[in-house]
């Protein structure tokens, strides 16, 4: 399959609903960011458009096209949702980066987690307790494989300077820089609706909402944050991938954007350093992030980890990532989770047309920890899965939801735990 990169430049504020009911004295609850299905919903009715319509044999090959994103996307580079394996501690005047890593337990110590072969994440035992401060939502290409480079998380530069205040991820003053590495959710722009008698042409009375939408286009002095997209085609709809540069609507309420080719930008392959890390460390040791909210058949867990027990009685949790191969077998030894997303939609396909059930979603910047075998194959899977769904059904993974990228981990320093009790 050809795979195509797209720009997705907003010329509205974008609606994005989060799934909660909406009518006639209610408000439109928005997400942060756009779910993938917004995106692959959007592109295919574009494309069954351009190629003159729809039947269910046309469905069927728009169904089948692979796409990824959106991701945000300021000028040639990628940004990835912030990890859930951090927090951000205020020292002095100064933000630093506080790491989550597995922790073993000791003798007489236990948890709750649902099998014993999984550790708990836990901050370093000499950090105090604290309140985390506020980070960005999103962090540069570069940004993120320092993060994935670094095992256990320290001496990390959060922010390049020590002003607090400036650097806390407000965007009205990163964005001025050149180059910047933190990102904020786009703002959100709320407007109130009337409903309009068609007779009278007024307003009628009592008829009012509000819809809030994604502000991408007029932030930060006119430099606006693209969406950017990959797109896999087998050749069906080369012809109009080829020639695109459409404006046309982008999810709900029909606001407009514009659709674009462009050259690849830099993030979508895996960098090297983070495959020679995995290689040159061959710990075998791998940290799995999403950078697109995940959908697995066992809830937070994926469906291709499977129970096995070992010679020592104990039950673990390991399987294949789809796609990989059988060498490329993870062990998944903890895991950092927000709460869980719910999303739901409307199906085209001629089997289950009509609304789809709500189901629930592990949230982007999710990380999972595994153990491989080997350094060389996690270098491997690294290379070959970067920014690859790693779902358990064909259509979620090409709809984009679960992109991945890989990096390294290791436990939190024995001199921290000496004296945890």
């Amino acid at each position: 399959m050809i795979a195509t990169y797209l720009a997705i430049i907003a010329h509205d504020p974008i609606i994005a609903r989060d799934g909660r009911p909406f009518g006639v004295g209610q408000r439109m609850k928005s997400l942060d960011w756009p779910y993938p299905s917004v995106l692959a919903g959007s592109m295919r009715t574009m494309l069954g458009k351009m190629n003159g319509g729809f039947s269910d044999k046309s469905i069927a090959e728009l169904l089948d096209l692979k796409i990824a994103g959106p991701l945000p996307m300021k000028g040639t580079k990628l940004y990835l949702p912030i990890p859930k394996d951090l927090l951000a501690r205020k020292v002095g005047e100064k933000i630093v980066a506080v790491p989550l890593r597995p922790v073993a337990m000791r003798d007489g110590e236990c948890c709750d987690l649902p099998r014993e072969s999984l550790l708990p994440a836990m901050l370093p035992e000499a950090i105090e307790e604290f309140k985390p401060e506020p980070i960005p939502a999103f962090w540069s290409i570069a940004k993120m494989m320092e993060w994935l480079t670094n095992p256990d998380g320290s001496d990390f530069p959060l922010y390049p300077d020590s002003d607090a205040n400036k650097n806390q991820g407000e965007i009205g003053q990163e964005c001025k820089k050149e180059e910047s590495d933190f990102l904020d959710a786009p703002e959100k722009d709320e407007r109130v609706h009337a409903g309009i008698d068609s007779e009278s042409g007024t307003a009628e009375d009592g008829l009012l909402f509000m819809s809030i939408g994604l502000d991408l286009a007029t932030r930060c002095q006119g430099r606006e944050i693209l969406l950017a997209a990959r797109i896999e085609s087998d050749g069906v709809f080369d012809k109009q991938i080829r020639k695109l540069n459409e404006i046309h609507p982008f999810g709900g309420e029909r606001r407009l954007v514009q659709w674009s080719r462009i050259d690849e930008p830099i993030g979508w392959k895996c960098p090297d350093k983070i495959s020679s890390k995995l290689t040159e460390l061959d710990s075998g040791k791998i940290r799995m992030v999403l950078a697109t909210p995940a959908i697995f058949s066992n809830g937070w867990l994926p469906g291709w980890l499977n129970l096995r027990k070992q010679e020592d009685g104990k039950e673990i949790l390991e399987g294949i990532p789809p796609g990989a191969t059988d060498g490329q077998k993870l062990k998944l030894i903890s895991a950092c989770i927000d709460r869980w997303k719910p999303i739901s939609g409307w199906s085209a396909d001629a089997k289950s047309r009509g609304p789809k059930a709500i189901r629930r979603m592990v949230p982007a910047g999710s990380v999972y920890f595994f153990k491989a075998q080997s350094g060389n194959e996690a270098s491997t899977l690294a290379k070959s899965h970067w920014l690859e769904s790693v779902c358990d059904k064909p259509q979620d993974c090409k709809d984009g939801f679960g992109l991945a990228v890989w990096g390294v981990w290791e436990e939190t320093k024995k001199e921290d735990n000496k004296d945890r009790k």
